[in-house]
């Protein structure tokens, strides 16, 4: 039997969910610092909880999803990214795709068919906006810019974000739940509302 869009699209997810842990992880044996350290060891918490829950999904689809083999180019450009910098700008480019990934599948008829699906889409999306934002918020404390062709950064002295204990950031407002109150702006809309007919 020929497999179905979302089965397709949530294994070639997985694989890419499990090789950005083997970076993580090799990012985090080389020793970067508190900040880093300790957001890479968020991002490795969150992307295994991410994994858990594709993994279960595909099950319920009579998927297999044991034994993925990693994603071996992906690996290879981040093997040659050797210092902080350019390690945070991997992962910053990284989960910026993957908050575009996911705002593009809620838009999907054939992603938003089963709503079982579509609240682990959103769920899955509101964690990697939360991961984007805390990699950016890391990234202006050790004012590092997120892109290179900011070449002025340096001198900016921006505020720190501020912490708060237990939050979460709730970045889903477009489908009607609460919108966080960061300072930075988010970049997970969400998908479009229904435009209303005019009678």
């Amino acid at each position: 039997m020929t497999e179905s869009i979302v089965a397709i699209r949530l294994t070639r997810n997985l694989r890419y969910k499990l090789t950005y842990v083997k970076i993580f992880e090799t990012f985090l044996q080389a020793d970067p610092g508190p900040e880093v350290s300790e957001l890479l060891q968020m991002l490795i918490q969150t992307q295994q909880a991410a994994i858990s829950a594709v993994a279960s999904y595909l099950r319920r689809l009579d998927m297999s999803p044991q034994d993925l083999e990693l994603n071996d180019k992906l690996i290879a450009q981040a093997a040659e990214r050797m210092d902080r910098k350019s390690q945070l700008r991997f992962i910053y480019d990284g989960l910026e795709r993957a908050v575009s990934w996911y705002r593009m599948q809620l838009v999907d008829r054939q992603m938003a068919l089963d709503p079982e699906l579509l609240k682990l889409l959103i769920e899955l999306g509101e964690m990697e906006a939360a991961k984007l934002w805390r990699t950016e918020a890391v990234m202006s404390i050790l004012r590092i810019p997120v892109k290179l062709r900011e070449k002025d950064y340096e001198a900016q002295q921006p505020p720190e974000p501020e912490r708060q204990e237990g939050w979460r950031p709730r970045l889903m407002d477009d489908i009607g739940r609460p919108s966080w109150t960061g300072d930075q702006p988010s970049r997970w809309t969400g998908p479009p509302k229904p435009r209303r007919k005019e009678k």
